[in-house]
């Protein structure tokens, strides 16, 4: 897995196998970057479900200002602190823990892009996610939202508008955007 455009462009992320996640493919990643933008000019990154930190290391090469990163497997948060020292990230908070004490912890953010790429296991807890968000007025006016989910299901929160949905083998892209609505 390496990281694939911006100031990082072309290093290797160290990878993890295990039951627990699920890695993004480059092929995927790429897609995914094609479709939110190639570069960002600023802007603070929410990499909920971060696993190695792929995603959100992606989108601070692309010019994100600052990061978030949350993981809760012991293992796999080794693997995220790894590739965010080994590339030197100092625009980066990482949580070693489950995602609703971060969300608790750092309510008062607000996101410009927001990556949910959650263990299908419990894909089902999104919804709770999105509306604690949306209650604590953690997303920025035009915040893209990426949801990677089971290719079978087809979910759209309220509160966003649908861009756009690209399909890969196993998993479901939907892309969207806030725009200052409330639920």
């Amino acid at each position: 897995m390496r990281v694939i455009a911006g100031k990082y462009k072309h290093r290797i992320l160290k990878e993890i196998s295990n039951d627990y996640t699920r890695p993004t493919t480059d092929m995927n990643k790429e897609m995914i970057f094609n479709t939110l933008g190639q570069f960002f000019d600023g802007g603070i990154v929410l990499d909920l479900f971060s696993g190695t930190g792929s995603l959100g290391i992606e989108a601070l090469s692309r010019g994100m200002d600052y990061g978030y990163f949350s993981e809760i497997n012991d293992q796999t948060f080794e693997i995220l602190k790894h590739n965010i020292k080994s590339l030197n990230i100092d625009n980066a908070t990482i949580f070693h823990g489950d995602y609703r004490n971060f969300l608790v912890k750092y309510q008062n953010i607000r996101f410009d892009l927001v990556m949910l790429d959650p263990p299908y296991r419990i894909f089902n807890e999104v919804k709770d996610i999105l509306k604690f968000m949306l209650k604590k007025n953690m997303f920025k006016e035009n915040a893209q939202l990426l949801i990677e989910m089971p290719k079978e299901l087809n979910y759209i929160p309220e509160g966003f508008e649908f861009i756009k949905e690209k399909t890969g083998a196993a998993s479901r892209f939907v892309f969207l955007v806030y725009r200052g609505e409330k639920i």
